[in-house]
């Protein structure tokens, strides 16, 4: 426990592999600007492996590459340390059995995701509280606010069903065809701060990692070889604990593809984000950021109004 008036020590991690590479250093000084949080340590997982499933088709840079840039941003402070994933049986077999209560648990999805490489980004942190993130997320910090880590916490302390929390998933979208013909959303009644969420999502979550070890481990797996996501909704839904998110102020966006379009426009995107700026009709989920072909064009629209505003 914390003593009066000690802020909670909170741990950042990352997992990164030769996939993020073209984008990992933009997108982590992106993420610390955003957040702007005394984190007592910022970890990057990296996976030396190479990629499968789902991520073969996403363009790759050399792993020799990445650990230049990762070793960068530890020069420049922007992350303390790099552990890499050891691949080695024991290893394996150790985190699994922690979280699962088995050791012949899939190290990755059907498809390719991480399990084995998440949770060992997991047991590298030291705080009582862990934000774990992927590392293509950008943040739009709500500046009239106190940091959401910080109100997520206070809601984590205040109600013991809660494992993880996470802030708005996404800006703003037009959600009908007034919406889409008025251009913005319609006057609705004031939302509460905190709503509990249907499912547990790996992309980013603040993790109260106390109450994980002690009350919900081991995991429980519905089908062999689901997302690890899945497992953790499983998990919590047969053994009573939940997932909250706001409903409003600070938001992360997750973008889907990361093509020419996407490392092209990669420093306007993160300003946009960084600046609250986004298109209000554009297509998708609204956590989701679509930049394959003629669906950055609402993007590169907002972005050249809002700067245009500014001129």
């Amino acid at each position: 426990m914390n003593t009066l008036g000690q802020k909670p020590k909170v741990s950042f991690t990352v997992n990164a592999c030769v996939v993020d590479t073209p984008f990992i250093d933009k997108i982590l000084r992106s993420m610390m600007r955003s957040l702007d949080y005394p984190f007592c340590e910022r970890l990057v997982a990296l996976d030396p492996g190479k990629p499968s499933g789902k991520y073969l088709e996403r363009q790759t840079g050399q792993i020799d590459e990445l650990r230049t840039k990762l070793e960068q941003l530890r020069t420049e402070g922007v992350i303390n340390r790099v552990d890499e994933i050891p691949w080695d049986e024991n290893s394996q077999k150790s985190v699994l059995k922690k979280y699962f209560g088995r050791e012949d648990i899939d190290v990755k999805d059907f498809d390719g995701a991480p399990i084995y490489q998440y949770l060992f980004a997991l047991e590298q942190c030291t705080a009582d509280y862990i934000l774990h993130v992927d590392s293509d997320v950008l943040f739009c910090q709500d500046a009239a606010r106190k940091s959401w880590i910080d109100e997520g916490i206070e809601m984590l302390q205040a109600n013991p069903s809660v494992v993880i929390a996470t802030c708005e998933g996404g800006p703003p979208q037009a959600q009908n065809f007034i919406e889409k013909l008025i251009g913005r959303p319609l006057k609705s009644k004031q939302q509460q701060l905190w709503n509990k969420a249907r499912n547990v999502s790996t992309r980013y979550f603040l993790l109260d990692r106390q109450r994980l070890e002690k009350n919900v481990l081991p995991l429980v797996q519905k089908d062999t070889g689901e997302p690890l996501e899945n497992s953790f909704t499983h998990t919590f839904k047969v053994k009573g604990f939940e997932r909250w998110s706001m409903s409003t102020g600070t938001w992360a966006i997750h973008p889907v593809e990361h093509g020419e379009n996407f490392n092209q426009h990669l420093d306007d995107l993160i300003w946009a984000v960084e600046n609250n700026v986004y298109p209000f009709k554009r297509g998708g989920r609204r956590w989701n950021m679509h930049t394959d072909g003629d669906n950055i064009k609402p993007w590169l629209n907002a972005i050249h109004q809002a700067k245009s505003a500014m001129s």
